[in-house]
């Protein structure tokens, strides 16, 4: 047999073990589009319409600081707007007062805050979320345990300080010709007293304070840090009717805070002669806030000082609106749908993945593209969706990933639902295992329990000495001796007249504790002390006032707290129609049946959700019996009446948003299916359920 000198060589192959790529996470596909569109947003519409709304506003000052468009001519007042004076503070207004609240309202959404200490660093917080609470009281309750809140109440207090300072600015360069000097200087011009701290200008200061304060206090019973969820019939739209809303409300904000900031600063003037009567305060103060205790009375100040008040009115006013204009442009436009389809080569591979991100606000912009796709009836839909029902190409496929993401929102959904908005519990702790003796073997050997050590006699020596010891015979026989010894009478006396007195100065000390105590308690509860103050000491027509405040802002809302069970409803009624449309266009469009495994899963799971929902809304419906055509309620018990009435109608809608989504997408599946539904296999609750649909379809 010959042998060959050629080498043996295996055959080689093309064919390869190859797996299916998974589909892209969101981070790298879909998010990076929504926030470079947002960002987009943020630089082109709400900056520009900030800024002009600033540029405008510095106008209209101007033109009145030099005396008004009576004073000057034509070619002034076509020329101030331009000037570089004008300019230059209208920049300088939009970077002070404008731009932190916009950042600031930008921040909460996103969740990074900058922090300075020792070196600048971001910080990473949970984005806000809508407040789950059911009172005014329990919101800012539950607004004051985040950190977000006091940076936001520095960063509008600040802004108001800066909107100040840059009026006082503006009022020296053109008010001094036209209306003389403003007299808002820091110090009074005084030779005597040079460091009198000027009263005008620290009550324009207080009243923006205060009207900073309210700007956040109403943006936080509002909700508005929280991203704004708005489907389409109800979205926010920029037109003359929330321009004039947004004028009504500043009005109204800017002269309350301005009634509050002279009420405030009445009571600061009156305790500065209490304040005075306390040890080294008086050589502090007075140098510079002598003069507010002597002069005229408080309760006459205002009508010596009105042209400072319409100056405060309108320097709130002014500060307001533009804080009102770019809230009200975050409302309109951040929210608006945003479509990608055209931005990448495969936009469903896009949008969903852009389901499977952790931030809600993006699944929010996923679903609305992935409705209109749905919904679309003409043939590029219909191309579009017959394309991801027919995907190989990823593992798993789309139309998977895409089930999965929408049955797993409204899954977590349903369970907080069920829960009645209360957060998930925590999984109970595992009780830590027994540890088992070890077990000994069949045949144990025993144990000696005897000494195996001889003993030997102990001697005469160590006798002696174990008697001596502690707990030898001769200290035992001297212990029982001392017990029976006589106690002499004046040791007894002594001993009966000092016990008595320690006891009295213990309980002394127990008393004053407790006094301490009261005293703290008592302190750190001003405001049950105010209260109290009121009730005693105030009209009838104040107590009677405080009364209802008090009962407004501890009172629970029954809307609030049906909202609270279904905190992301817009998004359920987005997810509950992507699924519908797109298991009826399954029908006809899905070639290979991947739609089918999963219609069960889908039709099971909505109406579950909506069995719990009738349940709730029957509970709700519940609280509230109209009165009968006989009865003859009194006033109060008829607004009572009234009130609940429109909290039940409230919590009805909100119900009603998910519910009504929950039927017609059950019955449009239904309407699509009809008999062909009796294929698959369902629980016998559901079964029952859906067995009502397709009787009324």
């Amino acid at each position: 047999m010959s042998r060959t000198s050629t080498p043996l060589r295996a055959i080689q192959s093309n064919l390869a073990n190859r797996a299916s790529p998974s589909l892209p996470p969101a981070s790298q596909t879909y998010e990076p589009l929504i926030k470079s569109i947002l960002s987009q947003r943020l630089s082109n519409r709400i900056f520009a319409f900030s800024i002009a709304a600033c540029w405008l506003e510095t106008t209209l000052w101007t033109i009145w600081g030099i005396g008004g468009h009576r004073a000057v001519g034509l070619n002034t007042l076509l020329t101030v707007p331009f000037r570089p004076p004008t300019l230059l503070v209208a920049a300088t207004t939009w970077l002070a007062v404008v731009l932190p609240v916009i950042v600031a309202r930008k921040t909460q959404l996103t969740g990074v805050w900058i922090s300075i200490s020792y070196r600048i660093r971001l910080i990473t917080v949970p984005p806000a979320s809508r407040t789950i609470a059911s009172s005014p009281a329990k919101i800012w309750h539950s607004a004051q345990s985040k950190k977000s809140t006091k940076h936001a109440l520095i960063i509008y207090s600040a802004s108001a300080i800066a909107a100040t300072v840059l009026h006082v600015f503006l009022a020296y360069i053109n008010e001094t010709e036209a209306y003389g000097d403003p007299r808002l200087s820091l110090f009074v011009k005084s030779r005597r007293y040079p460091y009198y701290l000027n009263g005008r200008l620290l009550f324009l200061l207080l009243s923006q304070l205060i009207l900073a304060f309210s700007s956040l206090l109403r943006n936080v019973m509002l909700d508005r840090f929280a991203f704004r969820w708005s489907l389409p019939p109800n979205r926010y739209r920029l037109n003359i009717f929330e321009l004039i809303r947004v004028f009504v409300v500043v009005i109204v904000s800017t002269s309350a805070s301005l009634f509050c900031a002279s009420l405030s600063f009445a009571i600061i003037r009156m305790l500065f002669p209490i304040l005075y009567r306390f040890p080294l305060l008086p050589m502090i103060l007075r140098p510079f806030t002598g003069h507010f205790v002597r002069g005229s009375l408080t309760l006459v100040l205002p009508f010596y000082h009105i042209g400072l008040l319409f100056r405060a009115w309108f320097i709130g006013f002014a500060t307001m609106i533009v804080w009102e204009i770019s809230e009200l442009l975050f409302d309109v436009l951040i929210p608006q749908p945003i479509n990608v389809s055209h931005l990448v080569a495969d936009s469903s591979v896009a949008l969903i993945s852009g389901l499977s991100s952790s931030d809600r606000i993006i699944k929010f912009f996923a679903l609305l593209e992935l409705k209109d796709i749905a919904s679309d009836e003409s043939p590029a839909g219909t191309a579009r969706r017959s394309e991801l029902f027919a995907d190989q190409k990823y593992s798993p496929n789309q139309w998977t990933q895409l089930c999965r993401e929408c049955l797993l929102l409204l899954g977590h959904d349903y369970q907080l639902f069920l829960r009645r908005g209360a957060p998930q519990p925590p999984p109970p702790a595992r009780s830590p295992a027994l540890k088992s003796d070890p077990q000994l073997p069949a045949t144990p050997t025993p144990l000696l329990r005897k000494d195996i050590f001889r003993k030997e006699k102990s001697s005469p020596i160590r006798a002696v000495l174990d008697s001596f010891a502690s707990d030898g015979p001769l200290a035992q026989a001297v212990d029982e001796g001392a017990e029976s010894v006589h106690v002499p009478e004046i040791i007894k006396s002594v001993e009966s007249a000092v016990l008595p007195q320690l006891e009295k100065s213990k309980d002394e000390v127990i008393r004053s504790v407790s006094g301490a105590t009261g005293a703290v308690t008592k302190f750190a509860g001003i405001g049950g002390m105010a209260e109290s103050v009121v009730e005693r000491h105030a009209p009838a027509f104040v107590r009677g006032t405080a009364k209802d405040w008090k009962e407004w802002w501890r009172e629970e809302r029954l809307s609030k707290t049906v909202e609270g069970c279904i905190p992301f409803r817009e998004l359920d009624v987005l997810t509950i129609e992507v699924l519908s449309h797109l298991v009826c266009a399954s029908l006809s469009e899905d070639r290979y049946g991947v739609v089918q495994r999963d219609t069960p899963k889908v039709i099971e799971a909505m109406l579950s959700f909506l069995s719990a929902v009738e349940e709730y809304q029957i509970e709700v419906n519940a609280l509230y019996r109209a009165p009968s055509s006989d009865a003859n309620p009194s006033p109060t018990e008829f607004q009572e009446s009234e009130a609940k009435r429109v909290e039940v109608e409230k919590g009805t809608d909100s119900l009603g948003l998910v519910g009504n989504a929950l039927k017609e997408g059950v019955a449009q599946i239904a309407r699509t299916f009809g008999d062909k539904l009796l294929a698959f296999k369902f629980p016998p609750q559901t079964a029952r359920k859906l067995q009502g649909f397709l009787d009324y379809c």
